[in-house]
């Protein structure tokens, strides 16, 4: 066997034995996810042709151009430093932070270490390549939908936060969290979503409505729990 074949033949094993190590949708314990929705979700990708959870793309990258896309933005304030409060959300357990009458968390899955966090386990910090899948609860539970997102900026110098919908959602586009100290030495959060879908009416408005309700809860989880953990 030539030089140039022997190497083939060892790349072609080398990423055959990836591929396999590589977590499928048929190895989640959908025991440990509650969420019916949830669930759906990851068998329609899989009856799709996504096997590799790895496989599961963004819609948006940091760099992505939002021109087309509707924007909507709101503002939150926490009485802390920026330094404090920026850590705060970086070390939260997604578990915790997604966790609410409106919005709950099913599962995580951290493309970099190639594992799935259920719902009662931990991951810490908040990083690129983390992929979660939640469940939104509307109208009172009338209506439950999957919301599944992948971290895809954490910038430590700018303080911006951006996490992008994957492929297989009803939107496209991503949301942008961005902490800025005010001059009372406070912090400023403004969230901002650049979205898309294929209904106008739904985007000019229902979007908004929801979103701001699904926000609201979140930022308002996380003030609680900063605020439990810092009472002393």
């Amino acid at each position: 066997m030539s030089v140039f074949k022997y190497i083939i033949v060892i790349l072609f094993f080398m990423n055959a034995f990836q591929c396999k190590s590589q977590m499928t949708i048929s190895e989640i314990d959908f025991d440990k996810v509650t969420q019916k929705k949830v669930r759906n979700f990851l068998m329609e990708e899989e009856n799709s042709g996504i096997e590799l959870l790895m496989d599961i793309e963004p819609t948006m990258q940091t760099n992505s151009d939002t021109e087309g896309y509707r924007t909507h933005s709101k503002e939150y304030f926490l009485k802390d430093s920026l330094v404090k409060i920026w850590q705060h959300y970086i070390d939260t357990n997604p578990g915790d932070s997604w966790d609410g009458r409106k919005v709950s968390f099913g599962m995580l899955f951290y493309k970099k270490e190639n594992k799935i966090i259920y719902r009662n386990d931990h991951i810490s910090p908040l990083d690129t390549g983390q992929v979660i899948f939640l469940n939104l609860k509307l109208m009172g539970g009338i209506a439950n939908i999957a919301a599944v997102f992948e971290f895809i900026t954490i910038d430590e110098v700018k303080r911006i936060i951006e996490f992008s919908y994957v492929d297989g959602n009803v939107t496209r586009g991503k949301q942008r969290m961005e902490f800025v100290e005010t001059a009372k030495g406070y912090t400023r959060i403004l969230h901002t979503s650049f979205y898309k879908s294929s209904s106008s009416f739904r985007d000019r408005v229902l979007y908004p409505f929801f979103h701001d309700k699904v926000s609201n809860e979140f930022h308002r989880n996380m003030k609680k729990l900063y605020f439990s953990q810092h009472s002393n």
